[in-house]
């Protein structure tokens, strides 16, 4: 693929990917970091505040609805915290100093506004998933259960999104990369493969519950029904005994 040389600063520093035969960045001045990426680092934060309050707010709408249950009432919230801390940090950080995550040349490379534009415009949809995720995976944690179907695919969409971020493993083995890049990266990809085991274990708890509270009024229909029946017998036999 050919880039102009307009698409990269001029003293951002390339090489061959140690795992992949394509360019990943090594270097950029701090005179890279330009006023637009400051500024895309920061409405990055700010997606994740509002990520953030949006928990918060629906915790506490659903928080006397939620199952007594700490798996439901505490877990489950601290997962999506920590899927809100780590993307946060990731993708703030990732558009802030891209060389430390050797990001590939063509993620890096200026389309319209800015390098790292790419990233920095892939989060907005992914914010907006993730505050879908959050109202239906505590709806579904509530002793009304919510909609299971819709709960599980958006989730494990999402999750599977967020897991993109370990593909900076794809192009370098993590001893390449300092700590704090490991602790975004692994974090992020981490915690959103348990938000994906999460949306699994609700969904087939729900499921079985659901099944047992339909299988319990079922009997219970039957057996009133089977009660009725005995007592039309019971005053049939009564009216006949009349008669005679």
């Amino acid at each position: 693929m050919n880039y102009s040389k307009e698409s990269f600063p001029s003293d951002s520093l390339f090489r061959t990917g140690t795992f992949q035969n394509k360019d990943v960045l090594i270097f950029e001045s701090s005179q890279s970091v330009t006023l637009t990426r400051i500024v895309m680092v920061i409405v990055c934060i700010l997606l994740g505040l509002v990520t953030l309050v949006n928990l918060i707010l629906v915790y506490m709408k659903n928080r006397a609805m939620l199952k007594q249950d700490q798996f439901y009432r505490l877990i489950v919230p601290v997962i999506l915290l920590l899927n809100i801390v780590f993307h946060v940090a990731h993708y703030a950080h990732n558009i802030y100093d891209p060389a430390g995550y050797f990001e590939p040349k063509h993620l890096y490379k200026k389309l319209i506004f800015s390098e790292m534009e790419q990233t920095f415009l892939f989060n907005f949809p992914l914010s907006i998933l993730f505050i879908i995720v959050t109202r239906k995976m505590l709806s579904c944690c509530t002793k009304q259960y919510g909609n299971l179907q819709q709960m599980l695919f958006l989730t494990v969409l999402y999750s599977l999104l967020s897991m993109i971020s370990g593909g900076h493993y794809a192009y370098e083995p993590p001893w390449n990369f300092s700590l704090i890049f490991n602790i975004t990266i692994a974090g992020e990809t981490t915690v959103a493969f348990i938000l994906l085991l999460t949306a699994l274990y609700v969904y087939r708890s729900n499921l079985k519950q659901t099944f047992n509270h339909r299988y319990t009024r079922l009997v219970m229909d039957e057996n009133s029904d089977v009660g009725v029946s005995l007592a039309q017998q019971r005053q049939l036999k009564s009216k006949l005994s009349d008669d005679e």
